[in-house]
């Protein structure tokens, strides 16, 4: 049996898994990211939770700004429009949940 990868072919440091093509219902993005980088603002139909690892991230949830360090844990409501970016001087690195078998993004 071959077990499914968030990694790319590259074996890169972050990923993705699309639940849907493997009879789950989630799907989850390991992020791992310079400061200053991060996706733009955006919301999906579904939650997304972030499990902070490691590193400061500076995060946009429906208008209010948090910042968010290893060990926290921020959700984004469906719905809510919301977007982060790596703060400080180390890697932020942490793994978002989508409650859903596949990523349905719409950007702002």
């Amino acid at each position: 049996m071959s077990l499914p990868t968030w990694r790319g072919p590259s074996g890169e440091s972050g990923g993705e898994f699309e639940g849907e093509a493997h009879g789950s219902e989630v799907s989850i993005i390991v992020v791992d990211t310079e400061p200053g980088r991060g996706p733009d603002l955006h919301h999906h139909p579904d939650s997304e939770t972030f499990v902070v690892q490691s590193g400061r991230g500076s995060f946009h949830l429906d208008g209010e700004e948090i910042e968010a360090s290893a060990g926290d844990v921020v959700v984004a409501p469906a719905g809510k429009v919301h977007g982060f970016k790596a703060i400080g001087d180390e890697r932020l690195q942490m793994v978002a949940v989508h409650a859903a078998p596949s990523f349905d993004t719409i950007w702002e």
